[in-house]
């Protein structure tokens, strides 16, 4: 598996709901390869919180692989799992935000799906609970705008993933939590899947 290049506060909900600003181009932040988790072919997977008496939200986005002419080839759900205690403390220090955003299992992935162009609906739920929902109209920047940047300022690969952001909603996850999450095409039908427990 490639590089995760996340983008941040890419929904003006979620900006607003964690007192950010929505920025002018996109910026990004590096995902390891050993913080992303592929899920098994029916969609199950583990969100890892690793620091569990910590605060630490779930964030569903959509997620692409690329291809070896640096486009998209592949998508899927993902989530974006956010120590958010650790985030905080980085930004107030004006440390890095590794601990935070990079951590071991932190990038949760489902089933992957072929690449279409065509909006999306990204959702997720919380113990049955809706907590997001959205269509990928609402990003503040394309895929093409995020692409076009990626390529001006970095050397993409083949098989590198980048994460597109997520809309508001998000909440905070505690051992034993059921998080289930989906992808569904513009006709409405269920693309991508990612059921898992917290631990």
């Amino acid at each position: 598996m490639g590089v995760g290049w996340a983008v941040f506060r890419n929904y003006s909900g979620h900006a607003k709901e964690i007192l950010g600003d929505v920025t002018d181009y996109p910026r990004f932040f590096l995902m390891p390869p050993s913080a992303m988790v592929e899920a098994t072919g029916d969609g199950t997977n583990v969100v890892t919180l690793l620091e569990p008496e910590e605060h630490i939200d779930h964030e569903v986005e959509m997620v692409f692989r690329i291809g070896s002419d640096l486009g998209p080839i592949q998508m899927c759900v993902g989530i974006d799992t956010t120590n958010r205690t650790r985030q905080t403390m980085a930004k107030k220090k004006g440390w890095p935000w590794l601990e935070g955003k990079g951590f071991r299992g932190s990038g949760v992935l489902g089933t992957w799906a072929d690449w279409d162009e065509r909006p999306v609906e990204i959702g997720l739920s919380l113990n049955g609970e809706t907590k997001q929902l959205a269509s990928t109209e609402l990003m503040v920047h394309s895929v093409n705008s995020l692409l076009e940047h990626l390529k001006n300022w970095y050397d993409l690969e083949q098989g590198d993933l980048v994460w597109t952001g997520t809309p508001k909603g998000v909440s905070p996850m505690s051992p034993g939590d059921s998080v289930h999450a989906w992808m569904k095409n513009s006709e409405g039908e269920t693309i991508s899947v990612l059921n898992a427990v917290c631990k």
